[in-house]
């Protein structure tokens, strides 16, 4: 329950963009063509043979698609700090395209049937058409979109009503309150349990490493360790961070470079800037021969 509302916080896709690029919405896109080049809407089976039809559609929505991709991608980076505002970024982006589609079919209609919408009138009549077509074929896409970011998670259960207030107990009877759980662990999938060994930055992404495995997560590698306040860790180089229980042995080598060997096998090269808080932290540390002296 707490991914699921870090998740709907945070707004940010579970999956990389490349694979949700090709596994999901092309293969989607693909088969839209097939459906309406084979029944023709709008005319176009009784106007045109097979072979146009795929061509006419195709161009069709691959200019869709690829005006989609490019205007959502754009203000998603515009967005990146507010993803709050994903929702309506979205109905935007979806406004704008059918906006530009019905430019686009008015003057495809225009070269290729010999139809002019090129008038006030026609345009708004078209623009009914594109937003129909553009609904049927990006519903399944922007679904899987919605459910990748986590914004299509159930409404949470309301709050149970609140227990009669307990006899006060004194204060020396206390128990201490339990410690609140680094923000960071709702973010790790749920495949690779909680047991965070060390985090490894990758272009946008920051790649979780657990004893069950790895993953990609999409926020930066400052954000991520400002998120691990409470565990136990340091951040060893600009592009890694590493929880203290991980740490098997630290190597030095004659140059005084540091590596440091975790429990799941990945070695992390330990940069000069940190190298001081890595020693400070008691580490444990193996001396190694460099490859001129061994």
């Amino acid at each position: 329950m707490r991914e699921m509302q870090e998740q709907e916080r945070t707004g940010q896709p579970r999956t990389p963009y490349l694979r949700r690029l090709f596994r999901q919405r092309l293969p989607m896109v693909l088969g839209s063509v097939a459906v309406l080049a084979v029944i023709g809407p709008f005319g176009t089976f009784q106007e045109l043979t097979l072979p146009q039809r795929l061509a006419y559609w195709g161009g069709m929505i691959g200019f869709g698609f690829l005006a989609f991709e490019l205007i959502s991608q754009a203000a998603i980076r515009l967005l990146r700090e507010h993803a709050g505002a994903w929702r309506p970024m979205l109905a935007g982006v979806l406004l704008v395209v059918t906006i530009v589609q019905t430019v686009f079919v008015a003057l495809l209609e225009r070269a290729s049937r010999g139809h002019d919408f090129l008038s006030p009138l026609g345009l708004m009549e078209l623009y009914v058409y594109v937003t129909v077509i553009t609904a049927l074929v990006s519903v399944a896409p922007v679904l899987l979109e919605l459910k990748d970011r986590g914004l299509l998670a159930p409404p949470l259960a309301p709050p149970p009503a609140p227990a009669p207030e307990p006899a006060a107990v004194p204060a020396e009877a206390e128990a201490p309150p339990a410690p609140r759980e680094p923000a960071f662990l709702a973010r790790i999938p749920a495949k690779l349990g909680r047991d965070l060994l060390a985090l490894e930055m990758e272009d946008h992404y920051v790649r979780v490493h657990t004893p069950e495995g790895s993953d990609l997560i999409l926020m930066r590698m400052r954000d991520a360790v400002a998120e691990l306040t409470g565990l136990e860790g340091l951040q060893v180089h600009r592009s890694y961070w590493v929880a203290a229980a991980a740490v098997t042995g630290v190597e030095r080598k004659p140059d005084g470079k540091m590596t440091l060997r975790l429990s799941n096998g990945l070695r992390v090269p330990v940069s000069r800037s940190y190298a001081a808080d890595v020693r400070a932290a008691g580490w444990p540390l193996h001396p190694q021969r460099s490859e001129a002296n061994s």
